[in-house]
């Protein structure tokens, strides 16, 4: 097995430690598994790891990401559709929430394993989670509404071709995630299957 842990842009270029929970990714056979939050210059640092040398093709990317910064989300979710790549989340054991939503929606194949566990609405731990985006609030001031993200959000899921994730999207309480079925995932084309790929 190969380890890269992959950080902020910097981390890679020697600047720093890696943030806490930062993007990690690990390599196995054709599997790359991503972990851990989408930070500023996660786009780059995965379309690097993609062109680097592999032992075997790389065939599917599993997700176990709380998410993280949206336009990330994004780049990482084009690279791995231009790449040909499958995506998966395994909802008895990981999460992908917020912007992680975003790299599963760019899977040719999308498998939402053990998504027919998944009860239906926003109190679930694991499995694909989405919301609205926002503005991360500090002790001074609260987390806001980001409808600009969010608009950007909707086009990328419109882009990949499963606009009915944005219906998701508006059934999230501000500041909650919302967790579709199995049966939601399919029906809406977030997910083309409920098996291991």
């Amino acid at each position: 097995m190969r380890w890269r842990a992959l950080a902020a842009a910097g981390m890679i270029a020697g600047a720093g430690p890696a943030p806490a929970g930062a993007m990690s990714l690990s390599e196995t056979g054709d599997r790359i598994t991503l972990a851990g939050s989408i930070v500023p210059g996660d786009g780059e640092a995965f379309a690097r790891f993609l062109a680097g040398p592999h032992a075997r093709p790389l065939r599917v990317v599993y997700l176990d990401s709380g998410g993280g910064k949206v336009l990330e989300g994004i780049a990482i979710g084009r690279a791995i559709r231009r790449a040909g790549l499958a995506t998966a989340v395994d909802a008895h054991a990981a999460r992908c929430d917020s912007a992680c939503t975003l790299i599963f929606a760019g899977g040719v194949r999308r498998h939402y394993v053990h998504g027919e566990d998944v009860y239906e609405g926003m109190s679930g731990r694991t499995g694909l989670g989405f919301h609205t985006a926002h503005r991360p609030g500090n002790r001074i001031e609260a987390s806001t509404l980001n409808e600009h993200g969010t608009d950007t959000m909707r086009r990328f899921y419109a882009e990949m071709g499963q606009p009915g994730a944005a219906t998701l999207v508006d059934k999230a309480a501000f500041n909650t995630l919302y967790r579709p079925s199995g049966s939601t995932a399919l029906g809406l084309g977030i997910a083309t299957s409920l098996q291991a790929p």
